[in-house]
Parts: C-alpha cells; structure tokens; sequence
C-alpha cells in the first residue's frame, strides 16, 4: 500500500491534470515560457511541471518501483528528461533558424551560411546520443532488466497520453480565451 504523504501527492497531481485539461494551453515561441491571463489558465512551465508530476507518479506504479529504487530512480529520470528537453529545445533553435534563413521571403543566404547551420544541426546530433545514452545507464542501474523494458513501453505510453491531454486541453472550448470562441448564433 502507497504511504500517506504519497496519496496525498497523488490527489494533487490528479487534481492539477484535471485542471489542466480544461485550461487553454499556450502556443508560445520557443524558449518563452509566459503566463496565460485569466482564471485557471497555466504557464507552459506549469503544465510542465504538472505532466512530469503525472509521469513520476505512473512511472511508479508502471513499473512497481520499491521505495528505495523510487529514491535513486527520481532524480535519474529528472536528468533523464531535463536532457531530452534541452536537446530538443537546441535541435528546435536550429531548425528554426534553418526555416527562417531558407523560407519564402527570406534575404539571399549564402550556400556556406547554409552548410554551417546544417553542421551545427548535425554536430548537435552527434552529441546529444551518447548523452542521452549516458542517462538511460544511469536510470537503468537502479532497475531490473523487466523494469528497463517496462520503462521503455512505459515512455511511448506517457509521451502519447500527454499528447492526447494537451490536445484535450486546446480542444475544450470553454477553456479558450473570450475572443478565440466562435460567436454565438
């Protein structure tokens, strides 16, 4: 049986989802991490931090962590995801630099301006395997080989049931600011 102060924090991060999936969720450029006006709207970083909460809390139960592997496996999936999510947001800037130096209307670029973002793109790359690599290691010592491989089933499940809250979330029209609502008949 799960101990108090864990049910406890279960029941807030049930709550907080469930708020969540009716507050509107902001399309923000990358790196900007803005509050949304209005009440029971949530910051980009609140929903993230609400979905790592929620994905700590299933990671547990999914793959039946005791409490002292649930002590060492915590921070490695923080390293885990913090990783992932930098790596992202880098591979991101450069894309999009990429779309703005090619996309239509875009000054005369030259071909070795082009060549280096893609280098950059590809060195980046290159580098973000073996650190991801490096943190799947040190989340998987902590693991049985069936917990590992639970872990992984348990990524692609997490990753795809987010998705289908924050599209919940975006598609809740009473949860859309006043002006984006379609008029009334």
């Amino acid at each position: 049986m799960m101990p108090l102060h864990r049910t406890r924090v279960c029941v807030l991060v049930a709550a907080g989802l469930l708020l969540a999936a009716a507050a509107p969720v902001p399309a923000f450029p990358a790196g900007q991490d803005q509050a949304v006006t209005g009440a029971g709207a949530f910051s980009a970083v609140e929903i993230r931090r609400l979905l790592d909460a929620y994905t700590v809390m299933q990671a547990q139960e999914f793959l039946g962590l005791t409490d002292a592997q649930f002590a060492q496996f915590l921070p490695r999936l923080k390293v885990l995801q913090e990783t992932r999510r930098q790596q992202e947001q880098a591979r991101l800037k450069l894309v999009q630099d990429i779309n703005r130096l090619t996309g239509p209307g875009a000054p005369a670029v030259s071909d070795d301006a082009l060549r280096d973002r893609l280098r950059a793109l590809q060195d980046l790359d290159t580098r973000s395997t073996p650190e991801r690599q490096k943190a799947y290691e040190r989340l998987d010592e902590v693991l049985t080989i069936r917990q590992q491989a639970r872990f992984r089933v348990f990524e692609e499940r997490m990753e795809r049931r987010q998705f289908e809250l924050l599209l919940r979330a975006r598609a809740n029209p009473a949860a859309r600011p006043r002006a984006q609502r379609p008029a009334a008949p």
